[in-house]
């Protein structure tokens, strides 16, 4: 099969607001969304920290008339690699950058504990992450809260938190246009990575599904997400992602009917379909799910040499 081709041309939505493609090491795209006032722009998210990136955003601001040096403020809509590069170079340039108060403290702590994923069945080794897991960029000009209306050159955007994903995640809302912007927290086809990266306190898949609500309250007509096309049909994307967690879940419970297993063994097991990711970021998937089953008293963590296992509440002994 050749090689997919992704184009990075920027994409009009509105008169004053584009999407601009922007290439990860794979070549698929990371979008940025450029909102065009007579004063400058503001960028929502940045990309990676990659020349390649970085280069291709300012080709595209050089396509609608403008420089890096034009924007006065990002906005970055969580802290993931793909969608900070740009922070350092417009800070730098003196434009204000704005996120939530988690994004930029429990958000950045992106690493993984490798001695506690291995106690979870993780093998030595394993495929390398494509890109650090570290994410440098700036502290905060302004802190964003949920519910708080920014205006954002041209648009009039609420603030909407959304943890899931990542802690201090937010989507944003411009009830006038009718568009969402939804970063990682919803995508046209792709299924939202829910990871528990360490054994940390928290529910992260409880946190998404509950954001998803938060949005299904909301009049959309067009929704702008952090990777892939525009798109319409919030409600059914929605539902679909829904379905989605719901199906990974089962399997989980299914696969524990038959016996105790580790988060390895319910990987191998389906819990987490086959895709081209590291096996540390399939399994700390499959921990998020385990862990919102044992907070709701649905599996409990056994340990014994070192090692975690779970089971089924009912067949625990």
């Amino acid at each position: 099969m050749p090689p997919r081709r992704f184009s990075y041309e920027p994409e009009r939505i509105g008169d004053d607001l584009f999407c601009l493609p922007l290439p990860l090491h794979d070549g698929s795209p990371v979008n940025s969304f450029v909102a065009v006032a007579p004063d400058g722009l503001r960028l929502i998210d940045g990309g990676l920290d990659t020349p390649e990136c970085q280069a291709t955003l300012e080709r595209g601001l050089e396509t609608l008339g403008y420089r890096l040096r034009d924007v006065r403020a990002i906005l970055i809509t969580h802290g993931h690699t793909d969608h900070v590069g740009a922070a350092p170079a417009v800070v730098a340039a003196g434009a204000a950058l704005y996120a939530h108060p988690l994004e930029a403290t429990d958000g950045r702590r992106l690493g993984f504990d490798e001695a506690w994923l291995r106690r979870h069945g993780m093998p030595a080794g394993g495929t390398p992450m494509r890109w650090g897991t570290r994410a440098t960029w700036p502290a905060p000009s302004h802190l964003l809260e949920d519910g708080q209306r920014l205006a954002w050159g041209p648009l009039e955007l609420q603030v909407i938190w959304c943890p899931g994903h990542t802690p201090g995640l937010v989507c944003l809302y411009e009830p006038a246009r009718r568009i969402l912007f939804t970063t990682d927290h919803v995508m046209r086809r792709a299924r939202t990575p829910i990871s528990l990266r360490s054994d940390v306190p928290g529910d992260p898949l409880a946190d998404f599904l509950a954001s998803l609500d938060k949005l299904a309250a909301l009049d959309v007509e067009t929704v702008l997400p952090g990777h892939g096309r525009p798109f319409h049909g919030l409600d059914r994307r929605l539902a679909e992602l829904r379905a989605e967690a719901a199906a990974q879940l089962d399997i989980i419970r299914q696969r524990l009917a038959h016996g105790p297993a580790s988060a390895f063994d319910l990987l191998q097991a389906g819990a987490e379909p086959a895709r081209p990711v590291p096996e540390r970021y399939a399994i700390s998937q499959v921990l998020a799910r385990l862990r919102y089953l044992e907070v709701r008293g649905e599996v409990r963590c056994q340990e014994a040499g070192g090692r975690f296992r779970y089971a089924l509440r009912e067949r625990a002994a």
